[in-house]
C-alpha cells in the first residue's frame, strides 16, 4: 500500500523565500501607499533639464548674474533645503537651484553615482541651464556638493565667477569613518557590503525604507541642526513630510547606497587648492559632527579663501537664512564687485 508524502524539503524551502519576498514587496507597496506629493516650496519657475542621465528638476527665480545652488546629499536632500534663502537670494541675482540626479523630483536611475558624474552634471547645467557660458555663474554648494563644485570649477574655470562652499566636508581628508550619511548610521556594515544590499531589488528597498522613517530623518536632522534650530520649526512635521516623501521616491535608494563612502573626492581635495574663483567658506561653529577646527585646516591649504562663521550647526543657509544672505551679498559685493 502506497503512503502519500509530504511536501519535501526544498519545496518548503522554496515556498518560504517566496513568501518571504511576496511579505517584502508588499511592505514596500505599503510604503508608498498614501506618500503625498513633495511640496513645491521654492515658488519659482520649474523647468526639466533632459540630461544624458536623467531628467533633472529645477527651480530659477529672479533677475541679474546668474547664480546656482547645490544641495548637500543625504537621504532626503533636494533643493527644498535652500527653501529660505532661495527668495532673498533672487532679489538680486538670477538663482537656478536643482534636484541632483538620484534626489528630489529629479530621476532616479538605477546606475552607480559618482564625484565625477556630479561634477559632470554641474558642468553642463552651468552651460545648458543656467547660461554660464555667455555669463560666468556664481555657484553655492553645501556638504558633499561641495566636491562636485570644485571639480566643474576647476575643470572649467570659465564658467565659475565665485564660489560658496557651506561645510564643505567634500574636500576634507578622505576617512572611513564618514562614511555612513546620518540617516543610515544604524546601518553597522561595511561600506561595500552595505551598497550591495541596498541595491539589491527586495531586501534592499525594504532596508532603505527601514532607514529613513520618518523617525529616522527627524534624527539625522536634529543632529545636523544646533539645538535652538532643532526645536524651532526648522524639523516641524511639514519639513519631515517633505524630506520623507523625497527620501521615498522611487529609485531613490541607489544614490544614497553609493553615498556610503564613495563622494569624498581625493582629486577634488587637491583641486581645491588650485582654484582660481575667489572663495567663501561657510561654517556652523555648533556643528558636532565637523567642528570648526577641520574648516581653519581646510582654510590653511588655501589662505586667499574666506571664511565666516555662523552661531549653527551644519546647516546655517537653513538655521539662519537672513544672516546668510547678508554674508553672501556682502562678501560678493566686495571679492567680486557686485
Amino acid at each position: 500500500m502506497s503512503q502519500r508524502r509530504g511536501p519535501a524539503g526544498w519545496q518548503i524551502a522554496a515556498l518560504s523565500v517566496a513568501g518571504a519576498g511576496a511579505a517584502l514587496a508588499a511592505a514596500n507597496w505599503l510604503t508608498r501607499v498614501g506618500l503625498r506629493a513633495p511640496e513645491h516650496a521654492l515658488r519659482g519657475s520649474e523647468a526639466l533639464y533632459p540630461w544624458t542621465e536623467g531628467t533633472i528638476h529645477y527651480a530659477a527665480r529672479g533677475r541679474g548674474e546668474p547664480m546656482l545652488l547645490l544641495h548637500d546629499l543625504f537621504p532626503g536632500s533636494s533643493a527644498f533645503e535652500y527653501r529660505q534663502v532661495f527668495a532673498p537670494l533672487a532679489e538680486r541675482y538670477r538663482v537656478f537651484a536643482p534636484d541632483l540626479l538620484g534626489f528630489g523630483r529629479s530621476g532616479h536611475p538605477a546606475i552607480r553615482y559618482t564625484p565625477q558624474l556630479y561634477a559632470t552634471l554641474t558642468e553642463d547645467l552651468l552651460r545648458q541651464v543656467v547660461g554660464a557660458t555667455d555669463q560666468p555663474a556664481h555657484l553655492v554648494a553645501a556638504g558633499r556638493s561641495a566636491g562636485f563644485a570644485v571639480l566643474a570649477a576647476s575643470a572649467r574655470p570659465q564658467l565659475v565667477r565665485s564660489l560658496t562652499l557651506i561645510e564643505p566636508i567634500g574636500l576634507l581628508a578622505p576617512s572611513a569613518e564618514r562614511a555612513a550619511p546620518d540617516a543610515q548610521a544604524g546601518l553597522r556594515l561595511g561600506p561595500q557590503v552595505a551598497r550591495a544590499l541596498l541595491r539589491t531589488p527586495l531586501l534592499g528597498e525594504s532596508a532603505y525604507h527601514a532607514l529613513v522613517s520618518r523617525w529616522g530623518l527627524r534624527r539625522a536632522l536634529r543632529r545636523r541642526l544646533a539645538d535652538g534650530a532643532a526645536h524651532a520649526g526648522r524639523v516641524s512635521d511639514d519639513v519631515i513630510d517633505q524630506y520623507y516623501a523625497m527620501a521615498h521616491q522611487r529609485g531613490a535608494r541607489f544614490a544614497s547606497a553609493d553615498l556610503l563612502g564613495a563622494m569624498d573626492s581625493a582629486e577634488a581635495s587637491a583641486a581645491f587648492e588650485e582654484l582660481s574663483a575667489p572663495t567663501l567658506l561657510i561654517w556652523g561653529q555648533r556643528d558636532p559632527s565637523h567642528p570648526i577646527a577641520e574648516c581653519r585646516a581646510l582654510r590653511q591649504r588655501r589662505p586667499s579663501a574666506q571664511l565666516r562663521v555662523f552661531p549653527t550647526g551644519a546647516m546655517p543657509h537653513v538655521e539662519a537664512p537672513d544672516a546668510f544672505a547678508r554674508e553672501v551679498f556682502g562678501w560678493l559685493r566686495v571679492a567680486v564687485r557686485v
